[in-house]
């Protein structure tokens, strides 16, 4: 493995709470989702990261929800990833050989550490 990106980015609002379907069996994003996305592009921005992520990758995501409610830690990944793919973190998250999701401590307002290495092949 390379030299590991790092990335801190917001909670995730909660995957159930992404889309919406109308009657007529339209989906769109929510607002909420919207938001967050354009949210952890700017924090992808700001991080300097330059380019988007080639080849297989490595992630290890630590999820630190903002309370002790019951959560899925994959309905917040899928957010997570979604919202990495937006902001050019990695070109699609197929890339990902390896996916390493732990539960952390509850802190305020909940928050999202990502390493991402790129793997030799």
């Amino acid at each position: 493995m390379k030299e590991a990106t790092i990335l801190t980015l917001p909670y995730p609002p909660t995957g159930n709470l992404i889309w919406r379907h109308t009657r007529n069996g339209r989906h769109f994003l929510t607002q909420e989702a919207r938001d967050y996305y354009q949210l952890v592009s700017q924090v992808v921005a700001l991080s300097k990261q330059n380019s988007q992520l080639a080849g297989k990758l490595h992630v290890e995501c630590d999820i630190y929800p903002p309370d002790n409610r019951r959560r899925d830690l994959d309905n917040a990944w899928k957010t997570i990833s979604d919202a990495c793919t937006k902001a050019f973190v990695w070109k699609d998250d197929t890339q990902i050989n390896r996916l390493v999701l732990e539960r952390m401590e509850t802190v305020k307002n909940g928050l999202v550490a990502i390493r991402i290495a790129t793997i030799s092949d």
